[in-house]
């Protein structure tokens, strides 16, 4: 026997095998029924909340498969350095300069370009010496791989001409030898070395946690996958919390950096753990390989121990690789791994995450690997015009290649990488169909075949049908009407979580 109501949704447009529905009930977090608006009329009691959909289109809840919660979410607490923002270094100068008069402690902006169409070059801790001499500056770049400090901040996390190279990380050097203030793949290191001013923050981090959360329900989001490569004990105890008491209104599942895995497993806490009634779970192991120091770090040997050890622990890993070189070490990796466990059937798969630079060859072997792809294609739609001008011609067809990785049958699933670049999931939506950017510049290569099929990638390939978890959205204009170009304008009218009413347009 179908339960009465707990929320009704009336005159919408419901995917059904048949074509559409027009309504649905939930009860119990959970969808109980679909049919015509009369039909389940019949499940309504006085206490049920009934929504009339006034004929929008009713989804399910989009999945945002990777990007960085908190950090997307203090972006508000930072200076905007984004060359539209901040078109050149002295504009840069200026705002964190007038930020500088309302804040005390560190001096934090975010998204500055280095390349031709942003500043082209990095910042110099000369620059930033401009802003202050006596309190730390730092700023971010794009990439989030890399940042730029000044002299002072340079002294306050214990950085000088003597200081060697991190594991893994970069101090930039001139010819002098002395730090020019740009550090590569070092956050972690500055993370533990400011820890403390962070934590003067934590109200107005949580405040901002809180709205980011509003944001991603305004699109139609319902879940999240926070893929830090720092995640551990202390960030879970921090998911629980703020999903607990509702500050982060959203599922969030969180990676484990490589190296927090053991003490992830020793607090009970292996791959798959839930906390938060269910809102909160235990991702992957998060790897990160890269060569943006100008070398493939890890090299492929421990790369491959790394992925071995995580496995042991009941882990699958998710490898970040961006570039086309460190993609093949990636997928060479899992595909090794695979055929040592090939007798393991239902181990959970392994992740290949960006798989930004995927030429044909590339491809190929990502496909072998047996991985899934993570893929990004709204850098295509933010940032197609900075790739015509810094990538290979005859590369660029291939990046983010969601189409080409569709049609070869590969396992794919959508992410923003936020906060590199907007969380807006119906612009990467848009960019997946046409391939093109905001301005309109046709990148080229495969897209897929339809705005349906790149929201069954945005939303973990859910369906809405009895039995289902109650994540849905009402949104408008209707995504499967309108051409891919107005995707990035599409909206949530309503947004239900957990079969509640999460948030409302108004």
């Amino acid at each position: 026997m179908t339960p009465s109501a707990e929320i009704v949704l009336l005159n919408g447009k419901v995917p059904a095998a048949d074509g559409h529905h027009t309504a649905l009930a939930v009860a119990g977090g959970t969808v109980v029924a679909t049919g015509g608006d009369r039909e389940i009329m019949r499940l309504v009691v006085p206490d049920t909340t009934v929504l009339d959909c006034s004929g929008h289109r009713v989804i399910p809840g989009i999945v945002d498969a990777h990007c960085h919660v908190l950090a997307a979410a203090t972006t508000s607490l930072r200076v905007d350095c984004r060359p539209a923002a901040t078109p050149d270094i002295e504009s840069i100068i200026a705002a964190l300069r007038e930020d500088a008069t309302s804040q005390n402690g560190w001096i934090r902006g975010y998204g500055y370009d280095d390349s031709p169409t942003g500043l082209g070059r990095h910042l110099h801790r000369k620059d930033l010496d401009r802003v202050s001499t006596t309190r730390p500056v730092r700023v971010d770049h794009r990439s989030g791989h890399a940042c730029a400090l000044n002299s002072r901040a340079l002294a306050t996390v214990g950085i000088d001409r003597e200081t060697s190279d991190p594991s893994g990380g970069v101090i930039v050097r001139d010819a002098d030898g002395e730090p020019t203030g740009l550090l590569l793949e070092m956050s972690d290191r500055l993370r533990d070395r400011t820890a403390g001013s962070e934590g003067a923050c934590r109200k107005a981090i949580k405040e901002s946690l809180s709205n980011y959360g509003g944001r991603m329900l305004a699109y139609g989001v319902t879940a999240v996958t926070d893929a830090g490569p720092s995640n551990g004990l202390d960030r879970w105890r921090y998911f629980q919390e703020a999903t607990g008491d509702g500050t982060l209104p959203l599922r969030v599942t969180m990676m484990v950096g490589w190296n927090r895995v053991e003490e992830m497993r020793a607090a009970g806490l292996g791959y798959g753990a839930t906390a938060s009634a269910g809102m909160l779970s235990v991702g992957h192991a998060k790897v990160m390989l890269t060569a943006s120091t100008g070398q493939l770090r890890p090299d492929p040997s421990h790369l491959s121990e790394m992925v071995a050890h995580a496995h042991e622990l009941g882990f699958p890993v998710a490898i970040h690789a961006v570039e086309r070189d460190v993609i093949v070490a990636a997928a060479l990796a899992i595909g090794d791994a695979r055929a040592v466990k090939a007798g393991e059937f239902g181990r959970p798969l392994d992740r290949i995450e960006h798989c930004a630079e995927c030429p044909p060859d590339v491809l190929e072997l990502v496909a072998q690997s047996g991985a899934i792809v993570v893929p990004n294609p709204g850098f295509l739609h933010y940032d197609g015009e900075r790739y015509v001008h810094t990538v290979a011609p005859d590369l660029v067809p291939h990046l983010y290649p969601v189409g080409a990785l569709v049609a070869r049958g590969i396992p794919t699933v959508l992410g923003s990488d936020a906060p590199v670049v907007e969380p807006n999931p119906w612009a990467s939506m848009a960019a997946a169909v046409s391939r093109k950017s905001l301005g309109g510049v046709d990148l080229g290569g495969v897209g897929v075949r339809s705005v349906a099929e790149a929201l069954s990638l945005h939303s973990g390939g859910w369906r809405i049908a009895p039995g289902v978890p109650a994540d849905l959205a009402v949104v408008e204009p209707d995504p499967l009407a309108i051409s891919a170009a107005e995707l990035p304008a599409v909206h949530a009218v309503a947004t239900i979580l957990a079969g509640q009413l999460a948030w409302r347009d108004g």
